[in-house]
This record gives structure tokens, C-alpha cells and sequence, in this order.
């Protein structure tokens, strides 16, 4: 068949081109740059070049560094500045090139096609704190955002950078799976601040509102202890407390009381890190339903906060790694601290039955939190409304016995007894989960294909990437081990191809060889 790639299945010599495969890190100077933007961007790069993390996933790192304009409005700009990708992966260049070409407005500027107005990078470089969205679609129409849909980026994290107490600029992590999130901000911390930069305010300087009456110390000490003994009984993911912190630039924060994070498992592990280098939050950006309960002092509980609309703070981060889709937030107040309000948050997987879940909590904190009522003024335990996020409408009402939670362990049907924490929810979808790197000639080309894929499917990327004739005929070839090359042919093949490519552990890639026949 005229067009058709011909294969001939056989042991061939190694003729792979030289090429990068990870991810580098790049900085072409050729803009005329203060001394001090210099050395920072010398930093950025030497911290981007340091992180190593998922080198080969559709991950693009963005150094986007504060200018002004003639009259003063300040901008955020990445145009000749450090920035890290894969080489072989077209279209992450394809979208680094668009963005080159766009600013950012941190001020309010007369309208121009080429700037950027009120996005998540203004933001978090003039809120000091980072900046989360898991699913861009919700940006449809901005102008980068339909770009970056198109070369296969879902998600994005903004951090500002800061040199002592102001910021300087905002990196852009933007990714494939959310779940990559977290992971490189742990590492991007560590190698920032090697260099003595940081992406977080000067903590030192927050403190708890002057106006907090009593021992604030003892309430402190009371809810820590509870937390411990809810989090460790009831297998939670997540609990936290936090209450008012006095304004910082303007607005009020959330000041975290005490966490209690999730297990010590290494993916996990990446998590509590993560979290807990965040001791505040900004109050009007609402993050999670903390700050929702605190403003309205009626308890919420969201049972999927993956897909919730203002799910998009620095807590958003969490529902995409650690599963914990149930957020349940309860307002209360000390007797110690008079009429201060804490907000007590729980996190857990899906597979929990709520209800069971609430009740059995509601009667842990009543043993462990003596000083502590609603504040309404009842008392733990008593009837509670709880306000569900996806129908406000009807509040659902919680009536706890002591009989609750004898058996919370199997609350639902999609529970299993022996894994109460829901860890087999942990497993990310695998079906887009095959890494393709081909050659042809001198050049290289990254894709990614479901795993279920067929030939055919396979053979028109190949075609799309190097903008091959149909007319021309080609081989192709995977490689098993090193120095051996085996063909690719049909269905058959590709599914050996893909099976020893899922069965090693020291593989993150598939490997073919594209040759004219």
C-alpha cells in the first residue's frame, strides 16, 4: 500500500542521535539587564539547571522577572529570562516562544493585546503567596492558557521569588498532571534557597492578632492535642487548625494553629512538606473552606474539592495528591480566648462515608476539647447543621450517638476493612502513561500516548512530529536494551514494545528509531 511505513523486525546498529532527553535549563541574556536582575537570574538558573525531578513529563519551569514601564506600571516579563524544558519536546518550545511575547500587568494599565490583565502570576507576585489552578479550563480564552491546552499543559503553580522581604519576580510551574505540583515545589524550595532566594514572605514577621484576649497558649495546647488523637484515630489525611493572624499588606491572614499531615510514605511525605513550610494563608482568597467558615461561623463540608470551583489556592494542591477529595471544616471557639474564632479543619478520601465520618469526629473533640463550643454556644456533640458546598439548600443535620463510629473502618461499600486510608485511591490514572521519545536523522521528538493505543495511531504522531510525506516509506524501531533494536511492525509488536516498556523499572521512556527504507 502506497504510503504504508514498512518495518523489518531485526537487530540493528545503534545509529541514535546525540541529544538531550531531560530536562535543561536555558538563559539567552540578550536583553540589556540591571546588575541585580543579572546575578538574580544567574540564581534562578543555577536553581532550575539543580531541580531533577520528573525530567522527562510535560513540565515547563518560567522565570518571569518584574519590570516597568516608562511611567512606573510594573510588569512581569519571561523574555530573556531562565526558563527549563526538554529539548526534544516541540511543543513545550512551541509554548515557551508565545510566552516570550506577553506581559503580565501587575498594575492596572490602558489596554494593549500584548498584556495580560488580573491572572494568577499578578497575583501571586502582589498577594506573596502562590497561586494554584488544576484544570486551565477554566481559563478558556486567555491568551496563553488556550496555547498551553494545546501543547498538552492542564495545570499551573505561580510562585513569587522573593530576595529578603520583597518579591522580585513569579516562576511558573506548569504541568501535565497535577499531581507533579507538589513535587516541584519541594525540590524548587531546596535549590532557591541554596541560593538565598525563597518563595515565601518572611514568615518572622506574622503573629497572631493583637486583640486575642487570654491564654491564647493553652487553647494553642488543647487543640494540638486533639488534632493528634482525631487525625490518628480516624485515619485522616489532613487536619488542621487555623484562626485569624493580624492584617499583612492590607489583608487579614489565616495563622495555622497546629497540622496533623499525612503518613510517611514518600509520595506522602512530599506532601506534609509541603504543607507545612505554609503556616499562613491569605483570609480573602479563600482558601479551601477555612476561610468560608470563618466568615460565615457555620461548619461546610465539600465532599469532591478536586472539582470545586475556588479550589484553586495553595490548599487546591492537595486534592490532586493525596486523593482526599471530603473536606470538612468546623468553627469554634475557646473559652481561654474568649470570641476567637478557630477553624478546625479534616480532610479524608472519598471511599469514607461522611456522615459516619463527621459524627465519629464531633464525639473525639468533644473528649479532647473541653474549653471549646460551636459558636453558637452549644456544646460539642449536640446537633449540628453542616452546610454541603454542593447543595446549600438543604444543610445536612449531624446528631452524634456514642455509638458512632464503632465501625468506620468499613463505612461504604468502596471501603476496604484493611485499607481505612483509601490507598488504593492513590493510584494515578494510567492511561495516558507512555513517554515516547523517537528519532529521526539528527533530530529527536517527545510525545505521549495512551496505553492503549494502536499502530496506526502510533505511525501518524510519528508522521505528524517530523511532518513526514505519506508517500515515503520508513522502518521503525524500539529499543529493548541498549544496543539492541528490535522492529516495530503491527499491534503485536507495539504491545511488547509497551509491556517491557511497563515492566522495567530503569525505563521512563520508550525509545524508537524512525529510518527510510
Amino acid at each position: 500500500m502506497e504510503g504504508e511505513i514498512k518495518i523489518y523486525s531485526k537487530m540493528v546498529e545503534n545509529r541514535w542521535p546525540k541529544a538531550d532527553l531531560g530536562r535543561t535549563a536555558n538563559w539567552s541574556n540578550g536583553r540589556a539587564q540591571a546588575t541585580s536582575d543579572v546575578r538574580i537570574n544567574q540564581k534562578i538558573l543555577f536553581t532550575f539547571h539543580n531541580v531533577k525531578s520528573l525530567p522527562l513529563e510535560r513540565i515547563i519551569l518560567q522565570y518571569w522577572r518584574q519590570v516597568k514601564t516608562t511611567t512606573g506600571y510594573r510588569l512581569l516579563s519571561c523574555s530573556g529570562n531562565p526558563f527549563a524544558i526538554s529539548p526534544v519536546n516541540q511543543r513545550l518550545w512551541k509554548y515557551r516562544l508565545r510566552c516570550t511575547k506577553y506581559y503580565y500587568c501587575v498594575d492596572e494599565i490602558p489596554n494593549d493585546s500584548m498584556m495580560i490583565v488580573g491572572a494568577p502570576p499578578a497575583r501571586a507576585f502582589k498577594n506573596f503567596f502562590p497561586e494554584v489552578v488544576l484544570d486551565l479550563r477554566v481559563h478558556i480564552g486567555t491568551p496563553l492558557v488556550d496555547l498551553a491546552l494545546e501543547c498538552e499543559l492542564t495545570c499551573f503553580m505561580m510562585l513569587p521569588v522573593f530576595q529578603g522581604i520583597m518579591p522580585v519576580g513569579v516562576i511558573e510551574v506548569s504541568a501535565r498532571h497535577p499531581a507533579h505540583l507538589v513535587v516541584m515545589f519541594n525540590e524548587l524550595k531546596q535549590e532557591l534557597k541554596r541560593v538565598s532566594l525563597s518563595c515565601s514572605p518572611p514568615f518572622a514577621f506574622m503573629k497572631p492578632c493583637k486583640s486575642i484576649p487570654g491564654d491564647f497558649m493553652l487553647a494553642k495546647s488543647e487543640a494540638a492535642n486533639a488534632l493528634k488523637v482525631a487525625f490518628e484515630s480516624h485515619a485522616l489525611t489532613l487536619a488542621q487548625v487555623w484562626t485569624p493572624y493580624e492584617a499583612h499588606r492590607g489583608r487579614m491572614l489565616l495563622g495555622k494553629v497546629k497540622t496533623s499531615c499525612i503518613g510517611k510514605s514518600a509520595d506522602k511525605a512530599l506532601v506534609s512538606r509541603f504543607y507545612r513550610y505554609f503556616p499562613y494563608l491569605p483570609f480573602k482568597n479563600g482558601e479551601g473552606l477555612a476561610g468560608r467558615t470563618l466568615q460565615t461561623r457555620q461548619s461546610h463540608l465539600c465532599r469532591d474539592i478536586y472539582n470545586l470551583s475556588y479550589n484553586t489556592g495553595i490548599l487546591a494542591a492537595l486534592s490532586a495528591n493525596a486523593k482526599c477529595t471530603t473536606c470538612f471544616v468546623l468553627c469554634l471557639r475557646s473559652s481561654h480566648t474568649g470570641e476567637v474564632d478557630y477553624a478546625f479543619e479534616f480532610f479524608w478520601p472519598k471511599t469514607r462515608n461522611h456522615l459516619v465520618m463527621m459524627e465519629a469526629l464531633l464525639l473525639t473533640l468533644r473528649e479532647h476539647l473541653p474549653s471549646f463550643k460551636y459558636t453558637s454556644g452549644g456544646q460539642l456533640g449536640d446537633e449540628l447543621h453542616v452546610l454541603d458546598v454542593h447543595n446549600p439548600v438543604s444543610p445536612i443535620k449531624i446528631s452524634p450517638s456514642e455509638t458512632t463510629g464503632m465501625n468506620i473502618d468499613g463505612q461504604s461499600e468502596s471501603t476496604d476493612i484493611n485499607n481505612p486510608v483509601g490507598e488504593d485511591e492513590d493510584e494515578e490514572d494510567d492511561d495516558d502513561d507512555l513517554n515516547i521519545v523517537a528519532a529521526y536523522k539528527v533530530d529527536c521528538r517527545q510525545f505521549f500516548l495512551p496505553s492503549s493505543t494502536t499502530f496506526e495511531i502510533l505511525v501518524e504522531n510519528i508522521r505528524h512530529e517530523f511532518e513526514l510525506s505519506p508517500a515515503d516509506r520508513y522502518k521503525i524501531e524500539y529499543q529493548v536494551l541498549p544496543g539492541e533494536w528490535y522492529g516495530l511492525t503491527d499491534c503485536t509488536s507495539l504491545k511488547s514494545c509497551i509491556s517491557s516498556y511497563q515492566a522495567s523499572k530503569n525505563i521512563d521512556h520508550i525509545k524508537l528509531h524512525v529510518l527510510p527504507v
